[in-house]
């Protein structure tokens, strides 16, 4: 947000309970904080009615994701139903709300997966499933929105977030030192500028860019 702010957007975010950290972003970059759950239909409609009533849409990126892990014989239908609900719906939908603005903008989507949704996933059935599902979404999208609309999606590995940073560091210390070829964890802001150029690209779409250090190569 605070990257895309930066560049010249008026940027439109949804959170869904940490209003106070909202608030300060709002505050710093002159974003329209939206409060919804996206696991109802009718938050992602006022969602995408606040980013219509903010100015004309050229740039939809759907980040929003649930990263619960789950094995199989933990996982119960909720759990499942409520991943897929913030994971793939969401996203889903909120192109169907927007695709008009985004048709008359000639503007770009950009879908943030996983390198677990392309070598399948360490943290269960719910969020393998669901970052692949993007994977799709993006590409089918390309093909329905063409020529008119850009869609892409990145596909980051490890990224130094809250949930990096409640790992065990004995994990961090196996990932970083012996998974990730360039020996780093992304910060926020590389993945951030890394995504926002590529929805840039005049002659991208359909495209999937893994952003791991290497990870999955």
């Amino acid at each position: 947000m605070v990257e895309a702010a930066r560049r010249g957007y008026q940027v439109v975010f949804s959170y869904r309970e940490r209003k106070a950290e909202a608030e300060k972003i709002s505050a710093q970059t002159g974003a329209v904080a939206v409060q919804a759950d996206l696991t109802r239909f009718e938050d992602i409609e006022a969602l995408a009615a606040a980013a219509k009533k903010a100015g004309p849409v050229s740039l939809l990126v759907n980040n929003a994701g649930l990263g619960e892990e789950f094995t199989l014989p933990a996982m119960g239908r909720e759990d499942w139903e409520r991943v897929l609900a913030i994971n793939l719906t969401a996203p889903t939908f909120l192109i169907k709300e927007l695709r008009d603005e985004l048709v008359a903008n000639r503007g770009a989507i950009l879908n943030v997966s996983s390198d677990g949704g392309v070598a399948g996933s360490l943290h269960g059935a719910p969020y393998g499933a669901t970052k692949a599902g993007l994977i799709g979404l993006t590409k089918t999208i390309a093909r329905e929105l063409a020529p008119h609309v850009r869609c892409n999606a990145i596909a980051p590995g490890p990224v130094a977030t809250e949930m990096w940073h409640s790992m065990d560091p004995a994990v961090q210390e196996h990932v970083t030192q012996r998974e990730v070829l360039l020996k780093r964890v992304a910060q926020p802001e590389d993945i951030a500028r890394a995504g926002l150029d590529i929805a840039s690209w005049p002659d991208a779409t359909g495209i999937v860019v893994v952003l791991d250090g290497g990870r999955i190569m």
